[in-house]
């Protein structure tokens, strides 16, 4: 007991000195694992950035999946955060290829059936009014209440920071993904093991030095091995023709008052919920061209001059006549328009109120993807989107040339990979 009394002091130093080296230990070699919840992952996009009174509006080059609600990221230049802005809305280009993705983990991929930009604001979730897009032959209508979000090259607007010069800073955009968590117990982490080399025995249980042999006059640590020969077996194209189909024209004479005639749209409608079609007050001689950014209740062609190289149609010429019935016998009124069409091309043609359908050479050109991750995709447009491109991320299709009379038509692929370029006429089978 005597002993213990003088030896007490240094017992409970030994003690605090062990207590110590095992959470410092602990704290070094750590604890049980933590599982983090969410990372952001830096998105770097290429834009343009314009401001228009008040409104910031980026422009993309690269698809993305900004939607309204989302942040966007104001950075310093030492890498500091300055301001996070909430994005207020988006524009989808008219008849643009997008991807949507459905809450039911479907991903679907079509073209904007709309013949004008759509805009889209905060709280598009409770939108009453479908997004259509054609997929394949037919058009979809789905909800936005089971859309999570849409992919394309869509213009993203906000409000600018009226307290700094927003050009002046760069933007980050970022998303949030969840992580798996972390199934590695502490215990199992990987450890030494001796060789099972026969050649290489070692009395040595830490460590065992390598084997290293002499290629080519280096030392090297890997054993030389006879060359495997390979063969690059280049990727099909993955489109193909399938079909040249002529389209209705999509203006039609309806009335008119005095010379002057009235055209309707058949392809826009007079706003989201009405089912009556666009109408168009057209004077002869004068040029129209597509309002782009119309909205419920305007018409869908405003006037325009002759160097507009944007101009759709002009109406030459408008008649009223009178013609007798050869079934009843009687006289009817008929209105008689000359239209040219200055998209199409070739010479002017007759539309009149009579007419259920007019064929004028717009013609419907059908593809279908080959490749396996799209193989049996169908995609469609007209002989006015000479330059539309289909992206599927990794390659993109332009179409560089259109031909209606030989039926075919000349395709730019780029990729997979960045030096890859290959054009191919593709003709009907």
């Amino acid at each position: 007991m005597n002993k213990l009394k003088d030896h007490y002091e240094k017992l409970i130093l030994a003690i605090v000195i062990i207590l110590l080296g095992y959470f410092a230990l602990t704290r070094i070699l750590g604890g049980p694992d933590h599982t983090p919840e969410k990372l952001n992952a830096s998105v770097s996009l290429p834009y343009e950035l314009d401001i228009v009174q008040g409104m910031a509006e980026l422009t993309f080059k690269k698809i993305h999946s900004l939607m309204p609600g989302q942040e966007i990221t104001v950075m310093e230049d030492n890498g500091s955060v300055r301001e996070k802005i909430s994005i207020e809305g988006i524009v989808l280009r008219r008849r643009a290829t997008i991807q949507i993705s459905l809450t039911n983990g479907e991903m679907v991929e079509g073209r904007l059936s709309s013949q004008e930009d759509l805009r889209i604001g905060e709280g598009w979730k409770k939108l009453r009014q479908p997004l259509t897009v054609s997929v394949g032959r037919s058009n979809q209508n789905f909800s936005f209440s089971e859309i999570q979000f849409v992919r394309s090259d869509h213009q993203v607007f906000f409000t600018s920071p009226p307290e700094y010069e927003l050009e002046d800073f760069a933007l980050s955009f970022y998303q949030s993904k969840n992580t798996e968590s972390l199934d590695v117990e502490i215990n199992d982490r990987i450890k030494w093991e001796p060789s099972n080399l026969e050649d290489n025995e070692s009395i040595y249980d830490l460590f065992t030095p390598p084997v290293i042999f002499l290629v080519d006059g280096k030392l090297s640590t890997s054993q030389p091995q006879d060359p495997i020969a390979t063969t690059s077996q280049e990727e099909p194209f993955g489109m193909e023709l399938i079909r040249f189909s002529n389209e209705p024209y999509p203006y039609r004479l309806v009335s008119w008052i005095g010379e002057t005639p009235y055209f309707e749209d058949t392809l826009v409608k007079n706003s989201p919920t009405s089912s009556d079609n666009a109408r168009n007050r057209m004077e002869v001689g004068i040029p129209y061209k597509k309002l782009l950014d119309r909205k419920a209740g305007q018409p869908s062609l405003i006037r325009t001059t002759e160097e507009d190289e944007d101009k759709q149609l002009t109406v030459e010429k408008f008649v009223v006549q009178q013609y007798r019935d050869e079934r009843t016998g009687g006289l009817q009124t008929i209105g008689r328009a000359l239209v040219k069409d200055h998209k199409l091309g070739g010479d002017a043609f007759e539309i009149n109120n009579k007419m259920t359908e007019v064929f004028a050479g717009n013609i419907k050109i059908e593809v279908r993807m080959t490749i396996e991750e799209l193989e049996g995709k169908t995609f469609s447009f007209t002989t006015e989107d000479e330059g539309i491109s289909f992206d599927f991320g990794d390659r993109v299709y332009s179409v560089l040339k259109l031909d209606p009379t030989a039926k075919n038509i000349l395709v730019l692929k780029k990729g997979p990979g960045q030096e890859l370029e290959t054009e191919k006429l593709l003709e009907l089978p």
